[in-house]
C-alpha cells in the first residue's frame, strides 16, 4: 500500500496546528505488514519502539522482538500462565506495586489477545504504508488539551486518562478496545524509556476519528487560546 496523501496531510496539520516538537506515530495492530516493511531487529520494550519511529523508522515487531512481560501480557502476547511471572516482576523486580495491590491492579487492567495482535506495525504516521488503528501524538499538556478537546468539541464526552498503569496499556490497548482517545503522565517504566521531558504527555488518538480531529482544530484552535 503507497503511504497514502491523506496521512501525509493529517500529519502536516497536526504539526502545524499544534506546534509540535515530535512528528505523530502510526500503529497497526494484528494485521498483515506491507511487503516493503521490515521487521524489527532485535529486541526492545515496545514504548521503546516507538521512540525508534519518532527518529524516523518504520517496521512490524513481533512477540519476539518484545523485551518487556508486562507489556506482552497487556498486549495479549502471553497467556495467563504469564500472570505469576508478571506479579512477581512488578512486586520483585521493578517495586511498581505491594504485594496487597499488584493483584487488583492486574485485574483491573484491559487485555488484548493474540488473534488482535500478533504484530505491530509502527512508523512515522507521514510514511506509514499502512492503514493506522491509533495515533500517538508526543506533546505539552497545553498541546493535548486542544487535540483533545477537538474530540470532546463533537461528541461531548470528557476524555479520560491514566497514570499509575503500564503506558502502552492506556495508549494501546484501551484505545483499541473502547475506540477512544486517551492519554497518560506515564508510569515510572514507560516515561523514562520513551524519554519524556518533565513538560511532556502522550495521546493516543484511534485513527479513525483523526480527520474529524484535524478539521476542528482548523476551525476552533484559535478560538481557545487565550
Amino acid at each position: 500500500m503507497p503511504c497514502s496523501p491523506n496521512w501525509r496531510e493529517e500529519n502536516a496539520s497536526l504539526l502545524n496546528l499544534l506546534s509540535l516538537r515530535y512528528a505523530p506515530i502510526a500503529l497497526s495492530l494484528g494485521k498483515a505488514p506491507p511487503p516493503n516493511l521490515p521487521q524489527f531487529e532485535g529486541k526492545m520494550e515496545f514504548c521503546r519502539m516507538w521512540t525508534e519511529a519518532q527518529k524516523g523508522k518504520a517496521f512490524f515487531a513481533t512477540a519476539e522482538n518484545h523485551d518487556c512481560l508486562p507489556g506482552m501480557y497487556h498486549l495479549g502476547l502471553l497467556g495467563e500462565s504469564a500472570k505469576e511471572a508478571v506479579r512477581r516482576f512488578w512486586v520483585e523486580q521493578v517495586y511498581a506495586h505491594s504485594r496487597n495491590a499488584v493483584e487488583k491492579y492486574i485485574a483491573s487492567l484491559l487485555h488484548l489477545n493474540r488473534e488482535q495482535v500478533s504484530l505491530m506495525c509502527i512508523s512515522p504516521l507521514e510514511k506509514a504504508h499502512f492503514e493506522p488503528d491509533l495515533v500517538l501524538v508526543r506533546c505539552s499538556p497545553e498541546q493535548a488539551m486542544a487535540l483533545l478537546w477537538a474530540y470532546t468539541y463533537n461528541t461531548g464526552e470528557v476524555v479520560h486518562g491514566e497514570t499509575g498503569t503500564a503506558t502502552c496499556s492506556t495508549l494501546v490497548v484501551k484505545p483499541c478496545l473502547n475506540k477512544k482517545p486517551s492519554f497518560t503522565i506515564g508510569d515510572p517504566g514507560g516515561r523514562y524509556i520513551i524519554g519524556l521531558a518533565t513538560e511532556e504527555v502522550m495521546v493516543s488518538i484511534p485513527h479513525f476519528l483523526c480527520d474529524t480531529i484535524v478539521k476542528t482544530l482548523e476551525l476552533h484552535i484559535q478560538d481557545w487560546k487565550p
